[in-house]
Order: C-alpha cells, then structure tokens, then sequence
C-alpha cells in the first residue's frame, strides 16, 4: 500500500520567481506601451485594461484558486478537457472568428477576444500527461505509444494547420514529443516520430510561402531590410543600442512610431535589452534559468506518475515559447510568432499560463521530500 503524502506548504522559491518575473515583465510591458500611448490613447488604456485586468490580476486570482484544488482532478477530466480544447480552437473558423494580419487565430465574444490555442496548449498537455501514466507500462506497445501519439496530436495539430499557426503547432509538437520520450518510448519508436514529423514539417512549409520567406531572412537578413528583414534587422540594432548597461527605464528608442514593429508583443525582448542593456538581458535569461530549475525540481518529487508529467510539461510549454522568442529576436533561429512569456502584450496568454502555474504551485504541496542517507555509526 503506498504511503500517503501529507499535503505542505508550497514551493515558495518557484513562487518567488513567478513573482518576480511578472513584475519585470509587468514593468517592461507599460514602458514599452508608451509608443502606442503617443498613437492612440484609447487604445492605450484599452490594451492597459486588457492586460492588467485580465492578464495580471484576472491571472493571479485564478493561480491563487487552482493552487487549492488537488491536482488529481485533471486527471480525471483530461479527455472533457482536450476535446473542449479541439472544440474551441475550431471556433475560430466559425462566425465567432476573426482575422489579424492574414492569420485567422481569434475568437469574439463582443466584450473580450482570446486566442482559443492558449486552451490547445494546456488540454494537449494534460491529456497526455494522463494517457502516459495510465498506459505507462504499455508505451512501448505501437497502439498505446505511437500510434495514440500521432493519433491524437495530429487531432490538435490539424485544428491549427489553416489558421495557420506554424509557431504553435511547433510549440506543441515539440513539448508533446519530449513528453513521450521521457516517458520510455523505445528508440525505434523515436526514429519513426522523427522521420514522420520531418515530412510533416518539410510538406507544412512547402504549403505555406510565409515559412519559406522566414527561413530566408534568417539565412540573409540583408536581403529584404524594408520589408521580410525589417523587424529582425529592428530587433538587432535595439537589443546592440542598449550596449552594457542599457538606455534605463522608459527610455527606450525604438518602441515609438514604426521603428519596431510588435514592440510590446513579439519584440519586447529587444525593448527590454535597450532599456536594460547586455548585463540586464542576462540576468533576465538567468530568472528563466531559474525558473526552469525550480519547476523540474518540483517534477523530480512530484507525488505520482501523472503529476510529473504535468509540471513537465507545463514549464516546457512556457520554457520553450521563451526560448524561440528570444533567440528569434536576437537572431539566432527563424522568427516563430511566439510571445516572451510574462512579458508580451496578450491578456490571454497571461492568465492561462499563470492559471497553469497554479497547478505546478498545487503539486508542489505535495512533493516527497527527498530522501537523506545517514551516515553509518563507527
């Protein structure tokens, strides 16, 4: 009979850290808005409402909430909860829908809008947290191991591939696929995901000429400087202005007029490097560092099979979006559309992934402490 965990005080260094990087970002996110303020004040206090209403405080109450709910009823609910996920993410499609910048990745509901893939992410994620502690003495089997994960990844990825959004598709795969592996997938079993995502990856770009004209930026930066290379030739020479120690707060350069476009969403990083310069951009990669830490550590003593799983993923999903977006912005991989996690404008993004955290926070009471080995007495 297995032990029972008494329930403990959470994790307050993981705690800490999400406190500070939401400041930072929350910071960051007014000064980098000042640009859209000298354009258009109504829109301004509309974005301010939007991400302070619901983004910060909307996402730190629901943190606070589910942080207080035993984490074992995801389990239980994850099949309601990934198909919900499918449903609304097809929302999109219908009249509820609506278009941004050639993309169509936005539900209406009259008094908000949202992005229905923020949902996507976390009911993928804690659907196969439970598929893979149910079935975690089968995953070797192809019917429990390969065949579900294709089966039911591509049910999601294909809710996405007309929108088309190639940043989260990737964000899911990728998070999806180290999930699988760490949960014992035989090598054979890898060399066919592998093989079988490269031709889904290579025939997604082929169909989509937007990818193909990423990748070439990425390859030549100079070969389109006032159009396909703007904002990464943008985004350079932000992050390179704010040399050692940064402009200082607020005063930043590029986040007015057309200088930088996406200043407060996908490009807040290089806002963020000019204010605060080399030194500022490091300690800032390094909470994230942090933050990681923290969050596995959680993992490695988390209570169960499915909660390991969890909290994997769930720092995964935040880990790898802030990855891609500031090695994109510096120019180091092909832009990918994802947004700097606590940091990019989107009200949405916020309270979901805050609302996951308050799950990762839930487990964290009921970590195993880890075990000490006691000196023998001579």
């Amino acid at each position: 009979m297995k032990q029972k965990i008494k329930k403990h005080a959470l994790d307050k260094n993981f705690l800490w850290i999400i406190v500070i990087l939401l400041t930072i970002g929350l910071t960051t996110f007014i000064s980098t808005s000042l640009g859209v303020y000298t354009e258009s004040k109504t829109q301004f206090y509309a974005m301010m409402v939007r991400h302070l209403g619901l983004g910060v405080f909307g996402g730190l109450s629901a943190m606070f909430i589910i942080s207080r709910i035993h984490f074992s009823i995801w389990k239980k609910f994850a099949p309601y909860i990934f198909t919900a996920g499918i449903i609304i993410t097809l929302l999109v499609f219908s009249p509820l829908g609506f278009s941004h910048g050639g993309a169509r990745r936005w539900i209406s509901l009259g008094f908000i809008s949202f992005q229905p893939a923020e949902l996507l992410k976390f009911a993928v994620i804690v659907f196969f947290s439970a598929w893979f502690a149910q079935f975690q003495k089968k995953i070797t089997h192809w019917k429990y191991g390969l065949l579900a994960f294709f089966g039911f990844l591509g049910i999601a990825l294909a809710t996405l591939i007309k929108q088309p959004d190639s940043g989260t598709i990737a964000l899911i795969g990728i998070v999806s696929f180290i999930l699988y592996w760490l949960r014992g997938a035989p090598w054979k079993h890898i060399f066919a995901t592998i093989a079988i995502g490269s031709i889904f990856i290579g025939t997604y770009v082929a169909m989509n000429p937007y990818i193909i004209d990423r990748l070439k930026t990425f390859a030549d930066p100079n070969k389109d400087p006032y159009g396909s290379s703007y904002q990464i030739r943008q985004s350079r020479i932000a992050i390179g202005s704010g040399k050692l120690y940064g402009r200082g707060l607020g005063q930043s350069v590029h986040k007015f007029g057309p200088y930088l476009p996406e200043s407060n969403s996908d490009s807040i990083f290089a806002i963020f490097a000019e204010e605060y310069g080399f030194i500022g951009g490091v300690l800032l990669i390094i909470l994230y560092g942090l933050f990681a830490f923290f969050g596995f550590r959680i993992a490695r003593y988390a209570p169960s099979i499915f909660a390991q799983n969890l909290v994997v993923g769930i720092i995964l999903l935040i880990v790898v979006q802030v990855f891609f977006n500031i090695a994109a912005i510096s120019g180091l991989v092909p832009l990918s559309g994802l947004p700097l996690i606590f940091m990019s404008n989107g009200g949405t993004a916020l309270i979901v992934t805050l609302a996951q955290l308050g799950i990762v926070l839930n487990i964290s009471r009921y970590t195993k402490k880890p075990a000490i080995k006691k000196r023998k007495q001579i």
